[in-house]
């Protein structure tokens, strides 16, 4: 036998070997994902029910009906929606918010209406809804899903609903709890953004 075989012989099964390693590496590589890991839970608690993780508008406005009346009433101001609309951002805004709060359940609506009225896409928005703090079973649901300390920690919020503008990867600026002075006008702020007055 040449004394080059052995060699040969190693380069072969390593051929034949790589191709099955190969997907393996790849499945390590790509985080395990499922329905149900991305969906939002229903938590019972002694001040009343509440939701827990990612939230879509239609699993929210389910849960809570009185949403959907509070973000057709709210009437943003025409000339500001008008200049972030010109504006044409690419943004992607964070919003971490309890669905037990009244100032979730009011703000958030309105921001629909903000986001629909100058142009924004509704994937644009990403709604995390954050337990009660003082609940342990808020707390057990993050540690099983992975997503300790929780989203307020996640992302340094201390009063919801908080909402965090991105543009190209970078924040630009938050709302917190209650616009400074509307949600449009704080939006248009972080942004650089000046509007005409319609009666200008």
């Amino acid at each position: 036998m040449s004394r080059y075989a052995p060699a040969a012989l190693l380069l072969l099964i390593a051929a034949v070997v790589a191709p099955l390693a190969a997907p393996a590496a790849e499945e390590a590589q790509t985080p395990a994902t499922s329905p149900s890991a991305a969906d939002s839970a229903r938590i019972e608690h002694e001040k009343g029910p509440y939701l827990i993780g990612p939230l879509t508008r239609g699993a929210w406005n389910a849960f809570a009906p009185e949403l959907e009346p509070e973000a057709a009433s709210y009437q943003p101001s025409p000339d500001i929606v008008e200049a972030l609309a010109a504006a044409g951002r690419d943004l992607r805004i964070v919003c971490v918010l309890g669905t037990w709060c009244s100032d979730s359940r009011r703000e958030v609506p309105r921001f629909w209406k903000v986001m629909a009225a100058c142009g924004l896409p509704p994937e644009s928005l990403q709604m995390l809804a954050a337990g009660r703090a003082d609940d342990p079973a808020a707390a057990a649901w993050e540690a099983q899903r992975g997503i300790e300390p929780g989203y307020r920690a996640r992302y340094g919020v201390e009063l919801v609903p908080t909402f965090i503008v991105y543009e190209d990867g970078l924040e630009l600026g938050r709302i917190v709890e209650t616009p400074a002075v509307s949600l449009e006008a704080d939006l248009a702020a972080i942004l650089g953004v000046r509007a005409t007055p319609a009666w200008h």
